[in-house]
């Protein structure tokens, strides 16, 4: 008779314990004891997008040395779009032409490109010979342009092009001059009483004093030299017609219109300076060429380029 009456109590006590596990009628959300809401769980909030970033980088181009500084975001001048600025510092390797930089440039990210200038936001000056001068390169851009993953590409595509990556240094194309450690003579004869001394050589895809630019492909080996005549000669002048560049391969080239400035006149037992032999050459400029004057190869100066 115990047994029975105790039972029930027992049940009812197991059925209060089961019931306080069930979840509330407000749910499992934060919801309080009155059923309302109560405050929603933190969402990670999403990256803002990069609008500012520093380059720092340098590449040559057409007879200038050009420094990026700051790229950024801003709005286009058109208005409701964007642009993008790149600061630059523009220097003229001419020695005596002042010249604006090119506007041959765009902008590509991935498989996308943008080459409309924004024109009241570009700021390309005229710098005098030998002097550097701040600017602003500006494009407009879209909203599927990603500033870190920019690319600025400078020149015609007949040309050689400069490439500068916004971030890391895979895919910079600097086109920096190589210097060649030679020097030495050039005879123009097996008397050796009339002969060229190079003082430097370099390799290069522009030409600064007149600002050009070398084809694709090819780029310019220049050398510079004096011309010294120990004879009573009263004409031995150095023409760019009587030099010639023997290549690698064994065949003959004459020098680059448009670069070379060879012309110069030592007269009898005397010397001159600021002769310039220019040669269009294959690029990558490699192996060992030789130059010569009037054809004289035994008289020929050896240019090893690495």
């Amino acid at each position: 008779m115990t047994m029975l009456l105790r039972l029930p109590v027992v049940l009812a006590a197991t059925g209060l314990a089961l019931a306080g596990c069930v979840p509330s009628s407000g749910g499992g959300n934060g919801a309080t004891a009155g059923g309302g809401a109560g405050p929603a769980p933190s969402a990670s909030a999403a990256p803002a997008a990069v609008t500012e970033i520093q380059i720092d980088k340098s590449y040559w181009y057409a007879g200038f040395k050009v420094t990026l500084g700051t790229a950024r975001v801003v709005d286009a001048s058109s208005g409701g779009g964007k642009a993008v600025t790149i600061e630059g510092v523009f220097q003229n390797l001419s020695t005596e032409y002042e010249r604006e930089p090119t506007e041959e440039a765009l902008l590509t990210v991935g498989d996308r490109t943008y080459a409309d200038l924004d024109d009241p936001l570009l700021d390309l000056p005229e710098v005098p010979a030998q002097r550097s001068q701040p600017g602003t390169y500006a494009f407009e851009v879209d909203e599927h342009f990603v500033l870190p993953e920019a690319v600025l590409i400078v020149g015609k595509p007949a040309d050689r092009q400069a490439t500068i990556p916004f971030s890391g240094a895979d895919g910079l194309v600097a086109l920096e001059p190589r210097p060649v450690p030679v020097t030495g003579k050039v005879l123009a004869s097996k008397s050796g009483g009339v002969f060229m001394t190079v003082s430097a050589v370099e390799v290069r895809s522009d030409e600064p004093y007149l600002h050009g630019q070398a084809p694709t492909g090819q780029e310019f080996l220049r050398l510079s030299f004096s011309a010294t005549n120990n004879t009573d000669a009263g004409f031995a002048w150095v023409f760019d017609r009587d030099l010639h560049l023997k290549m690698p391969d064994g065949t003959s080239l004459g020098t680059a219109d448009n670069c070379s400035r060879a012309q110069i006149y030592p007269p009898p037992h005397g010397k001159v300076d600021g002769g310039l032999a220019c040669f269009l050459v294959p690029a990558p400029a490699t192996g060992t060429y030789l130059l010569t004057w009037f054809g004289y190869d035994r008289g020929g100066l050896r240019v090893p380029v690495h």
